[in-house]
């Protein structure tokens, strides 16, 4: 399931925001800066209280509400910070950019398939894990560069695999290719390939 606080968040937080732009929180963070998010723009990071130049909060209790939150954190923090922000802050949309779940066999999938009870659950939605992000009209959520620009007339993307999005990125924008929206779906716990076409329709 998509929902609106997925495409159009009135906030963001990014878990594991950095100012390493080589590592994912950094790299996120930077680019839904550059792509000027009109919402409130946050970082959770425990050691921090800026992160390039955003306010940081060292834990959830303290954290404002949020609609979205990108989590890029190793993946056995993810169940906890998942259910604390669906439970704390009612966060109902999710984009796990963390590796370690199913793709790594079934120690991962098990984690990974109690993220996705939960998220159903409560009505939310979850892109990835495993997964470059999301871009659409509202923000540029991905974990690569170069970041295409966006153009309501230009073709959508979606991908199961960040490699083969970043390539085609690659290949599309020196020939002036735009796109108007872009999904890395990763590993589809709980939102497929299927689940963005039909949004899409």
């Amino acid at each position: 399931m998509i929902n609106d606080k997925l495409i159009n968040p009135a906030s963001i937080t990014v878990v594991g925001g950095s100012d390493n732009l080589f590592k994912p929180g950094g790299r996120i963070l930077k680019n839904i800066i550059d792509g000027k998010f009109k919402g409130e723009l946050y970082v959770l990071n425990p050691k921090r209280d800026s992160v390039q130049g955003v306010k940081s909060y060292r834990d959830i209790a303290s954290l404002p509400q949020t609609d979205l939150a990108f989590l890029a954190i190793s993946s056995k923090y993810c169940f906890q910070v998942v259910e604390k922000l669906l439970r704390e802050k009612n966060t109902k949309a999710f984009i796990i950019i963390s590796a370690g779940f199913s793709e790594l066999g079934e120690e991962g999938k098990k984690l990974e398939d109690e993220i996705a009870g939960l998220i159903r659950s409560s009505g939310a939605t979850l892109i990835g894990p495993n997964c470059i992000g999301v871009i659409t009209p509202a923000y540029n959520g991905i974990f690569t560069t170069p970041v295409p620009r966006l153009d309501r007339r230009g073709c959508d993307l979606v991908s199961g695999s960040g490699a083969t999005a970043v390539f085609i990125f690659e290949s599309a924008i020196p020939k002036g290719i735009k796109f108007s929206s872009v999904f890395s779906v990763g590993n589809s716990a709980v939102t497929g390939v299927e689940d963005v076409l039909e949004y899409w329709d």
